[in-house]
């Protein structure tokens, strides 16, 4: 039971760092762009742009720009409240 709600906990840090990457696509790119370095430097650069966990700043650059639409962050949105209330 401990490594499902471990398993829920991470999924619910990667699908809040979606919606703040989603909030901010601006952001997103300006932390990519100013990272001048290999991939582990972009993932530094994101988890201090929006003050993520390395597997939420990962999750985040793994994301395809396609699911930057409104319709996709409410699926988003609605796995994060069922999550939630699993939590809960």
């Amino acid at each position: 039971m401990t490594g499902d709600r471990e398993h829920a906990l991470a999924r619910r840090n990667i699908l809040r760092a979606y919606i703040a990457v989603m909030d901010q696509p601006e952001k997103l790119l300006a932390a990519c762009a100013t990272a001048s370095g290999d991939a582990n430097e972009v993932r530094r650069a994101v988890e201090k742009a929006f003050n993520l966990p390395a597997l939420a700043a990962n999750a985040v650059l793994s994301m395809q720009i396609r699911r930057f639409t409104p319709r996709e962050r409410e699926r988003i949105e609605d796995e994060l409240e069922e999550l939630k209330a699993a939590l809960a």
